[in-house]
């Protein structure tokens, strides 16, 4: 009996231990990557923003490295260029006017090239060829400065193309950021 108390006075003490330094340890992960957001989104041009977006997407963000959080902005900039370019074809499939649906389809096609970009980001990422991704970068904006040409400036745009683009740059304005430092 004296020993089975001695083990489990033992034992207790030191697994309580360690659950509070693990608790410790996702704190400071926590931490540590809120940080490395801060300064993420410091190099882009809508730091709130950014870093709004990014704190929602916590639970994406499994370490606080660079390489990571590139690879998990990459994927939150996949999500958002498919969710606006589903818009788009809906929209497309919705509209009675021709103009528009000619604008609308313009633009899916420009979004689906935006993906193949980020497809490839992630590969050159993989690939550890940061350089081309900074080129995928400005080959996924000039396809979304197209789409916006498609509705120009004083187009009837009932959709906000125009600032779903400018949504979308923001993401890519991140990965930017974070591949600048890899």
């Amino acid at each position: 009996m004296i020993f089975i108390v001695a083990i489990l006075a033992i034992t207790i003490p030191n697994s309580t231990c360690h659950r509070r330094r693990s608790r410790r340890s996702d704190f400071s992960d926590t931490h540590d990557t809120e940080q490395n957001f801060r300064d993420l989104c410091s190099r882009t041009d809508r730091s709130d923003v950014c870093l709004n977006i990014l704190k929602s997407e916590l639970h994406r963000f499994d370490n606080s490295d660079n390489r990571d959080i590139i690879d998990s902005v990459i994927d939150l900039a996949t999500d958002k260029s498919k969710v606006i370019g589903d818009q788009l074809d809906q929209w497309f499939r919705d509209s009675n006017d021709d103009n528009l649906k000619e604008k609308y389809h313009s633009c899916s096609n420009n979004y689906n090239d935006v993906e193949r970009n980020l497809q490839e980001m992630h590969r050159n990422l993989d690939s550890d060829d940061y350089r081309r991704i900074s080129d995928q970068i400005d080959d996924a904006e000039e396809r979304l400065d197209e789409c916006k040409r498609e509705f120009g400036s004083n187009s009837f745009d009932p959709g906000h193309v125009g600032d779903r683009n400018n949504e979308l740059k923001l993401y890519l304005d991140m990965v930017r950021a974070a591949s600048d430092h890899l």
